[in-house]
């Protein structure tokens, strides 16, 4: 194939891996952190000296991304704050990062079978690159706006490894991608431990000095993430049952992808001794024990294992950042192992002449099948109320999605449903704030001072840090006549939320 085929075959490449995304181009910023990161933060919003400061330093929200908050600052400064040119940013540096992972499978194949045709080596890393970029689990990844830190640090991550292959006499340029790489998302840390896995097979190489300066970056790496997350609050302490499961899970989901959500809750009462930990467990094993028993005629099988268990490790739950229970941003990196073992396989069988035309027409079908799989999944994002609602199909029990659907619809004034939403969330959960400090709002509009105080106490005595739910009830103390009472909740009020001009209006004039 000459140069020129070859450039336009990536270009393809990359226009087919984000395609299936384009159901959610024209999507606002979504009520799911994109509201409070980007819609209402202005320290993105172009290269001021107080905004370089600010994103140099801050874990606003937990994690260490500065080069993701200068990303942000990029598309500011040629765009504006629009998420549609913003959302074609992600779907480009996806498209770039299919095109690198096609070039690394493409070289790991002729290192490992270098008897293999160019042609069979293309076929091979063609299918394994959109197997990978096509999926629908790297939905919420590509088009969700919060996640460039995941597109972004994907590419310096695949940059990282096929600077590593190519050029093993200059060692310095893989290492400055993979800081790059850290410097977009920290879960990117695992790197030096994908090296060592290539270095066994396919590469064949001794080179463990080497990575003494990823660990070391590495390191540092994993206690700012630790750090910012403890500072924000979204560490939740250990949890072995959410680890395995995990394991199980997106390997399950990258086999079989039903039931996509951009939200899945953690059930009552799981734990390491709950029957879905004990079922995600023994699933593991299995695995492991087929790939341990493939080892010596597939060697590729427990390298992919290897990588797949690596880098969903910082984020599968032993250690727990925030509640849910999976995530399908958690599949973007771990995915990329599978998905080179997918293309190992697709070469095995086309060897053999009598599975060859089989083997290609269900590779061909898999990936028209997950693309229009991704489209559909891509649709959900197209708004806060589809993405909502998707949820909720998915898990009609789930209150999170729920809560935050019936805010939208507040928000987009259609109280009457919002409440419909609310009661329904309460009766899962009693305990749930925001619907409690909604409808004590509510009663206290209607002037039902004792069912508002009722409500709004109960909602601070679930969530005590809600400056809402404070100042809603020193309203309803004042219309009780109970001003003393009032005073004081404003002032609290104030000292969680000194920004709200209204809180300190009424503060001012109660004093």
């Amino acid at each position: 194939m000459t140069a020129r085929s070859r450039n336009a075959l990536f270009a393809l490449l990359a226009l087919a891996a984000a395609a299936p995304f384009l159901p959610a181009l024209t999507a606002p910023f979504l009520e799911w952190d994109d509201a409070v990161n980007l819609g209402q933060n202005p320290y993105w919003r172009g290269f001021s000296p107080a905004n370089i400061r600010w994103m140099l330093t801050t874990m606003f929200g937990g994690p260490y991304q500065p080069l993701s908050w200068l990303s942000y600052a990029f598309d500011y400064t040629l765009w504006g704050a629009n998420p549609m040119a913003m959302r074609l940013t992600n779907y480009a540096l996806h498209g770039f990062s299919s095109v690198l992972f096609f070039l690394i499978v493409e070289d790991l194949i002729k290192k490992a079978s270098p008897s293999s045709s160019s042609r069979e080596r293309l076929i091979a890393a063609l299918f394994a690159s959109l197997f990978w970029a096509v999926h629908p689990l790297r939905v919420e990844s590509v088009v969700w706006l919060t996640e460039r830190r995941d597109v972004l640090s994907g590419f310096f991550y695949l940059l990282a490894v096929l600077l590593y292959i190519r050029d093993p006499k200059k060692p310095l340029r893989p290492l400055f991608a993979f800081c790059l790489a850290v410097l977009s998302k920290a879960s990117v840390l695992t790197l030096p431990l994908t090296l060592i896995l290539l270095d066994r097979w396919p590469l064949r190489r001794r080179a463990w000095a080497d990575k003494i300066p990823y660990f070391a970056i590495s390191a540092v790496a994993g206690a700012a993430g630790l750090i910012g997350q403890q500072a924000y609050g979204t560490l939740k302490g250990a949890g072995v049952g959410h680890g395995i499961h995990s394991l199980w899970w997106h390997a399950a989901k990258t086999a079989w992808p039903s039931g996509l959500s951009p939200y899945h809750r953690t059930p009552a009462g799981f734990g390491l001794a709950s029957p879905a930990a004990w079922g995600a467990g023994i699933g593991v094993i299995v695995l492991v024990c087929l790939v341990w028993a493939m080892r010596k005629r597939a060697p590729a099988a427990p390298i992919a294992a290897a990588h797949y268990a690596i880098t969903l490790l910082p984020m599968a739950g032993f250690i727990r950042f925030g509640h849910h229970l999976a995530a399908e941003r958690y599949s973007y990196l771990p995915g990329l192992g599978l998905s080179a073992l997918a293309g190992a396989a697709l070469l095995i069988a086309r060897r053999r002449p009598a599975f060859r035309a089989p083997a290609s027409a269900v590779a061909a079908v898999l990936i028209l099948a997950y693309v229009g799989m991704a489209a559909r999944g891509a649709s959900y994002w197209s708004g806060t109320e589809s993405l909502w609602r998707r949820a909720l199909e998915v898990d009609p029990g789930s209150t999170y999605p729920r809560v935050n659907l019936a805010s939208h619809l507040r928000r987009t004034g259609r109280i009457e449903e919002a409440l419909v939403h609310e009661r329904l969330a309460l009766a899962e959960d009693p305990t749930l704030a925001q619907p409690l400090t909604n409808l004590g709002a509510d009663a206290l509009g209607k002037k039902n001072y004792a069912e508002a105080e009722t409500l709004l106490r109960a909602a601070i005595a679930a969530k005590p840090g809600v400056a809402t739910a404070h100042y809603n009830l020193a309203l309803t103390l004042d219309g009780l006549g109970r001003r003393a009472e009032a005073l004081a909740e404003l002032e609290q009020a104030a000292r969680l939320d000194f920004s709200d001009p209204e809180i300190l209006k009424n503060l001012g004039l109660a004093l």
